[in-house]
């Protein structure tokens, strides 16, 4: 049996909630890179989820990612975590 929670519902059911709106589901990764001048980089990147039943005009997922240094960069929302890993500003990160 697997003890995986469908974030789906979770977001479903706070919205349901007297008084709650606009539950995200957050996942935060880290990773490394490599900057303009060559320095590797510590990066976290986290990526938001507004589940399946966001309205029309925002899209469901949405990324920041953070340097070591403080600077951080955003990504244009999207339909999916792939559109939105693709539009992240890297190079804000510089």
């Amino acid at each position: 049996m697997s003890n995986q929670i469908d974030t789906d519902a979770v977001i479903a059911q706070l919205n349901s909630l007297p008084r709650t709106h606009s539950a995200l589901h957050v996942t935060m990764f880290m990773c490394f890179r490599e900057t303009a001048d060559g320095r590797s980089q510590e990066v976290t990147v986290e990526i938001y989820d507004s589940g399946p039943d966001v309205l029309e005009q925002t899209r469901r997922y949405y990324c920041v990612a953070r340097g070591e240094d403080g600077k951080a960069t955003s990504a244009n929302s999207a339909d999916s975590v792939t559109k939105v890993l693709a539009t992240l500003h890297w190079e804000d990160l510089d």
